[in-house]
């Protein structure tokens, strides 16, 4: 099953929130699950996900407010405040809503696919 990492090509610290297919564990939600945070320092590169499905989506912030995501892609809770396993439909009103950017990982059950967060 494909893996999805993160390398950061930024100055600064940036945390990561991935969404995935999952629809043992959220078939209810849109079948959609939402993991975060990896936090990168500059340079470091984190393995965040394993998927069998072609396709994943993320978003990512610096501690300057730099992000990384798409304006029109979906729409997803984030926890602010600390690591969280949620369901694209979950979350409360403290959470913030971020839009998620699609990145295709491929298909080879070896493959590992690298997004760089660059400037």
């Amino acid at each position: 099953m494909p893996w999805l990492a993160f390398h950061n090509d930024y100055g600064l610290v940036v945390s990561v929130a991935v969404m995935q297919v999952d629809p043992g564990a959220c078939g209810g939600y849109g079948g959609w699950a939402t993991h975060g945070w990896w936090n990168l320092n500059p340079g470091e590169t984190k393995t965040a996900i394993w998927t069998k499905y072609d396709a994943a989506y993320y978003y990512a912030k610096a501690s300057n407010g730099a992000w990384w995501g798409d304006s029109t892609g979906p729409r997803v809770y984030v926890n602010p405040y600390a690591a969280f396993h949620s369901c694209v439909l979950i979350g409360t009103s403290t959470w913030d809503v971020v839009n998620m950017k699609r990145v295709g990982v491929g298909s080879n059950l070896h493959n590992t696919h690298t997004v760089n967060l660059i400037p």
